[in-house]
């Protein structure tokens, strides 16, 4: 079963994202904060993050280039409001998926990079 972070400030965002990425069969946690991300990835070993631009404690951009960082092969889709950065690589995403409660294009997101 593949693992799925969702690192989000809004608590009914991750809500939504867990219950629907789990009815995918996916095994998931989640978080509001930059730092528990780092440990969860540590501990939780996800092979996606979901990663907002705005944590509360540290931007998501910040927390992604740890990530990459660390030599980890965790894959990272970017979920935000916001505009993507031009050049996404740089901060350590692999994709990124504007933020929506429609899910759909998020789930695809995660299939494709699980399946890669």
């Amino acid at each position: 079963m593949s693992r799925i972070l969702v690192a989000d400030s809004e608590p009914h965002i991750r809500q939504l994202c867990r219950e629907e990425l789990q009815d995918e069969g996916y095994e998931v946690e989640d978080t509001g904060e930059g730092a528990e991300v780092a440990r969860l990835v540590d501990s939780f070993k996800p092979d996606v993050v979901i990663l907002e631009f705005l944590l509360k404690d540290m931007s998501g951009l910040e927390t992604g280039r740890i990530i990459k960082g660390s030599k980890r092969d965790t894959r990272i889709i970017f979920y935000s409001h916001c505009l993507p950065p031009p050049n996404l690589s740089t901060w350590g995403g692999d994709d990124f998926v504007a933020k929506s409660y429609d899910l759909r294009r998020l789930k695809e997101a995660v299939r494709r990079l699980v399946a890669s």
